[in-house]
């Protein structure tokens, strides 16, 4: 049986993650620190303790995570593909407000599959994208190993979805930038998980879960 192969990827931090605000799809830059992690997840990737052979490079067509590829995988020799379908969650009209604001508003939950958000979208459309996207590139490179590049709704849903975890069920942990998240898709669509939240690359810790 052909099975693809994923390392899933955070992006490094931005300054909107240090600052909590909701960035979702608006382009929002890596700040110093990002672009450090990126630095120090490059190191680990071409040390011998990474000795999987890559095939593939696909990033979200955000910077943020585009960045973080171009300075970790550049040494790899491959192509950056960029995918839109890869991009983080569209808040709509929430993007750019701080976390805390939005926490306080009770009627507003985006871990409800019911929350309507405007201009923007649902869980459960966001999820579908998702897991179209990552079984799209199983189907067109099957049996290969695929580096990406994305954001922590992304690792959520694949999370969710080797795990057989609702989306609206708590996740077991925080989505660190820059860290690495492997799953495997067989040519039936069948999803496992091979290992998640890998940090031991970064020296300081990563930021919690700031979409």
């Amino acid at each position: 049986m052909n099975t693809t192969r994923f390392w899933l990827i955070r992006h490094g931090e931005t300054q909107w993650n240090a600052e909590r605000r909701l960035q979702g799809s608006l382009d929002i830059p890596l700040n110093a620190a990002g672009i450090l992690q990126a630095e120090r997840l490059g190191q680990y990737l071409r040390s011998p303790s990474f000795d999987a052979r890559i095939d593939v490079l696909i990033s979200s067509d955000l910077g943020r995570a585009y960045a973080t590829a171009v300075a970790a995988a550049s040494h790899f020799g491959l192509s950056i593909e960029r995918s839109p379908q890869l991009r983080e969650r569209c808040y709509g009209v929430y993007e750019g407000q701080d976390w805390a604001s939005l926490e306080s508003l009770r009627a507003l939950n985006f871990r409800d599959p019911e929350q309507a958000v405007e201009q923007g979208e649902t869980l459960p459309v966001f999820a579908q994208r998702i897991v179209n996207a990552f079984e799209e590139l199983a189907q067109r490179h099957r049996g290969r190993n695929i580096m990406v590049f994305s954001h922590g709704g992304v690792i959520d849903i694949a999370w969710r979805k080797t795990s057989g975890v609702a989306l609206d069920a708590p996740r077991h942990a925080p989505i660190m930038n820059a860290s690495i998240n492997q799953f495997a898709i067989s040519e039936d669509r069948l999803w496992s998980a091979h290992a998640w939240g890998q940090t031991t690359h970064l020296e300081d810790a990563a930021l919690d879960d700031v979409i």
